[in-house]
């Protein structure tokens, strides 16, 4: 996860600080990605690299028999890159109300625009989850409506887009290469991205209310697992709150809610242009769970960090529209029917954004 400024909500000019560094390293796996990032060995279509190997090792440890979370470090996005997408998220999430009300707002069937404080549950076991966003699709595609929007953000929105989309695509080959399939398993399903999806987040204040991780009551996001093939998520400083958990089952949340109990692990922002990386349902689903997609949520641990803004920045890696998503046959017998792109992603929006 990578960092940036801003514990609390504050203004442009305050000067961007480095968020803490020591922050969960020996729980959850660092893995610096810069052996996929150059043009060589596995990347050009030659035999990996030691340095790629290690990566593919790694990976291949953290999906089989961890909690399928790890920390990316060089992975061609750079500090100033996340120091100017935060900056231009707060712009636009400073709007007034009234000024919000104006934007183009997210329906199921585009899945772009502003999603205000309480449209969405992720688990439909909650509350309303208590966050806004502001999701951005392909440029490619002119789907994106940016007006109301600062012109600061449409600018760096648009600017985080092929960065994010040169990680997606080298991290593709590395899992393939981790599950021991052919190296354009996934990049070949991925080719035009038209689903592919950047959520940028913002978590207001809040009431602080201990009993309700435990309970039925309001999270800043519920218990979930993402929809796609995996997710990078960007994290503003410290951002407190995350939290992940290896499941037995399938999916989590939606109208199944589920995962309420102990084991959950905190996930907080690492520094400098470090960043998460999670698994998927359809990454789980090609593989027959034999790499799961793993619960998250976004929790309230204390009055303190319910009197902060928190920010994240979450990109949505998932394949082509038209693509069929079912049980590669190397992995057994299919738990799941196959089933498009499209029509899984749909059905996910549906159960989020329904009254």
């Amino acid at each position: 996860m990578a960092s940036v400024a801003f514990a609390l909500h504050s203004s442009m000019e305050r000067p961007v600080k480095a968020a803490r560094t020591e922050l969960h390293k020996e729980e959850t796996p660092i893995i610096d990605f810069s052996a996929f990032m150059s043009d060589t060995g596995a990347v050009v279509g030659s035999p990996m690299t030691e340095d790629q190997k290690k990566v593919v090792d790694a990976l291949r440890l953290i999906n089989s028999s961890g909690d399928g979370f790890a920390y990316l470090q060089n992975a061609g996005i750079c500090e100033e890159d996340l120091n100017a997408w935060f900056l231009a998220s707060k712009s636009l999430f400073d709007l007034s109300e009234e000024e919000k009300l104006k934007l183009s707002r997210l329906v199921p069937s585009t899945n772009v625009g502003y999603s205000a404080l309480g449209q969405e549950k992720l688990n439909r076991a909650r509350g309303a989850d208590m966050k806004e966003s502001f999701n951005i699709k392909s440029p490619a595609f002119d789907k994106n409506d940016f007006r109301g929007c600062p012109q600061v953000f449409e600018t760096a929105a648009l600017a985080l887009w092929d960065k994010a989309m040169l990680a997606a695509d080298r991290y593709g080959l590395a899992c393939a290469l981790a599950l021991d399939l052919e190296p354009d398993f996934f990049t070949s399903k991925m080719k035009n991205k038209d689903l592919v999806t950047a959520r940028f987040l913002h978590y207001p204040p809040c009431d602080y209310e201990p009993d309700a991780v435990d309970g039925q009551g309001s999270l800043r996001i519920g218990e979930h697992t993402d929809f796609g093939l995996f997710t990078f998520v960007f994290i503003d400083g410290v951002g407190e709150g995350l939290q992940v958990k290896r499941v037995a089952g399938a999916e989590v949340g939606g109208d199944a809610g589920g995962e309420k109990g102990p084991g959950w692990k905190a996930i907080n922002g690492a520094g400098g242009s470090t960043f998460v990386v999670n698994t998927g349902a359809l990454l789980a689903r090609w593989t027959n769970d034999a790499w799961r997609a793993t619960a998250h949520r976004v929790i309230v641990p204390s009055s303190a960090v319910a009197n902060e803004h928190r920010y994240s920045i979450a990109v949505f890696i998932d394949p082509d529209a038209d693509e069929e998503v079912k049980v590669d046959p190397r992995f057994g017998k299919a738990k799941y029917a196959p089933c498009t792109t499209r029509e899984y992603i749909r059905m996910k929006l549906e159960e989020a954004n329904k009254k």
